[in-house]
């Protein structure tokens, strides 16, 4: 069995970049419950935009272990997904917020100007490593669309060949 037969057409390539994209995601979402100022239920009594944040997980499984005739759709769903999260680590939660709420271990958000990280800590490495987190799932997210593009055009183009 292949790949492709495994994954609903998906080549090897995307099915490994969605399952990084995956794990990437869950520590970055786990660096967003330590953070406090970006989480929300369930780790948190109010409903945030971290909550919406969650459904990236049915997508991307979507994505990745979808059926082959619906490949196109799984397709547009990640696109989706993925165009969320870039709108809401460009306007919502930017690198610098998540750098300071470990760096000086308060928020840069004036409703959340009070809250500290649950850690407790003040660690400009920490902070580093959790811009560098949101960025590297940034960059996943987009070559994972840009990959199943590729794998759909291949297949599209199989398909117009005579056999």
């Amino acid at each position: 069995m292949t790949a492709s037969d495994r994954f609903g057409g998906l080549s090897r390539r995307t099915a490994v970049i969605i399952i990084a994209t995956i794990i990437v995601g869950l520590l970055h979402h786990t660096d967003h419950v330590l953070r406090v100022d970006h989480s929300g239920w369930p780790f948190l009594r109010d409903v945030s935009p971290f909550t919406f944040s969650l459904i990236a997980y049915p997508i991307l499984l979507f994505a990745l272990l979808g059926p082959a005739r619906l490949f196109w759709l799984r397709w547009f769903f990640l696109l989706i997904g993925v165009a969320s999260a870039l709108w809401a680590h460009t306007m919502l939660e930017t690198p610098n917020m998540q750098y300071a709420m470990w760096a000086y271990d308060h928020s840069l958000e004036p409703q959340h100007a009070n809250d500290h990280n649950l850690l407790g800590l003040r660690s400009p490495i920490l902070g580093i490593m959790a811009a560098g987190l949101g960025l590297t799932l940034d960059i996943l997210l987009v070559v994972a669309v840009f990959s199943m593009l590729i794998d759909g055009l291949g297949r599209r183009a199989r398909s117009l060949l005579p056999t």
